[in-house]
């Protein structure tokens, strides 16, 4: 189980996250999208509501029908059960801070997908955190 203050890095997109605070209520994850182009395949927390703020650069999501890039200072939400992706447009580096309510086992789920457990496996067992449209 992740601990606050860890950081977890994917090493198939170099994704960096920091566990901030882990907590039942509420996940607050610092997140580095280091390349152009990096992005979630669409999925959605059937239990979770998912919050970015953008920190640092410019990310875009597309949020059930609606599409939104974003800078720095200002944020976007999924509501649980929507489905999403997020990606980074441009080709500097985006900074994000992602809250995920409730928590769930939602940094468990990411520590074991960044470590590259099988992600069919890790969609059976974390039903409540996760769903392919």
């Amino acid at each position: 189980m992740p601990h606050e203050g860890q950081t977890v890095e994917n090493a198939a997109t170099g994704e960096r996250i920091t566990f901030v605070v882990i907590s039942p209520e509420l996940l607050v994850m610092d997140d580095l999208w280091p390349r152009p182009g990096h992005r979630a395949i669409e999925h959605a927390h059937p239990e979770m509501e998912e919050r970015w703020e953008v920190v640092e650069g410019r990310a875009a999501f597309r949020i059930g029908d609606h599409e939104r890039e974003l800078g720095p200072g200002e944020w976007i939400v999924a509501p649980p059960g929507t489905p999403h992706r997020a990606w980074n447009p441009g080709d500097t580096p985006v900074r994000l801070r992602i809250e995920m309510r409730p928590a769930l086992r939602w940094a468990e789920f990411t520590e074991r997908l960044f470590r590259g457990d099988p992600p069919g496996e890790l969609l059976q067992e974390f039903r409540r955190e996760i769903a392919l449209p």
